[in-house]
């Protein structure tokens, strides 16, 4: 049986809904092709029909819910085709955020790079390390922290939006690999000495390099699960 959620009141019940949802979804625990019916979602969680449906309409814009016609909601079913090819257009914009903020990134920029690699790299270089989320968060703030200099609020959602997809393989991936968990210091440290250095050329091969180094393990890890 499922466990109730109650939500605090500090943000709207559909935007609540909706982070719950898309979380769960990232992290896999809600399967692809999944259905996802309006009233067993909103006895769970204590709220209406209306914020469920928005919560659910939001999650289909960004790719995570597939909307069927006349039969509701169902979480993203997955394929190889769409694997690869989320993989390659986050790696476009991001390249393409990392060449700008390398152009337009100021004083503040850098040491914001700096900062974040400090905190990623002492987490990363800890001795029995193993909690992914506290690392995926480190992960997300210092790779946020290398583009955030590009200056185009425009790119920056574009790319959000697109990393939800990206995490989602990601995730469920290394939750269904029960591998350890694969530590990128080096590819790291790497990455921001070229950014802080503005050698463009190096910074997008080895950001390149660095986010499709897994695609195939991540492939072969939901082939072998029967997820596609």
């Amino acid at each position: 049986m499922e466990k109730k959620i109650v939500f605090s009141s500090d943000s709207t019940l559909s935007q609540q809904c909706y982070e719950q949802l898309q979380n769960e979804i990232i992290e896999g625990i809600l399967k692809p092709g999944q259905k996802l019916k309006v009233a067993p979602i909103k006895e769970r969680f204590s709220i209406g029909q209306s914020p469920v449906r928005e919560a659910l309409s939001r999650l289909a814009s960004f790719g995570l819910v597939e909307i069927e016609d006349n039969k509701g909601f169902r979480v993203s079913t997955i394929s190889e085709s769409d694997i690869r090819d989320t993989y390659t257009t986050f790696t476009q914009i991001e390249n393409m955020a990392l060449s700008l903020a390398i152009e337009r990134g100021d004083a503040d920029w850098e040491a914001s790079i700096v900062a974040e690699l400090h905190k990623l790299s002492l987490l990363e270089n800890k001795k029995g390390f193993d909690s992914y989320a506290q690392w995926a968060e480190c992960n997300y703030n210092f790779h946020m922290a290398l583009i955030a200099g590009c200056n185009s609020p425009t790119l920056l959602e574009i790319r959000r939006n697109l990393y939800m997809k990206f995490d989602r393989y990601c995730r469920m991936s290394y939750q269904i690999s029960k591998h350890e968990l694969p530590i990128n210091n080096h590819e790291h440290k790497k990455i921001a000495q070229a950014v802080l250095e503005r050698d463009k050329k190096s910074a997008e091969e080895l950001m390149t390099y660095h986010i499709n180094g897994p695609l195939e393990d991540v492939i072969k890890n939901f082939k072998k699960n029967s997820l596609i």
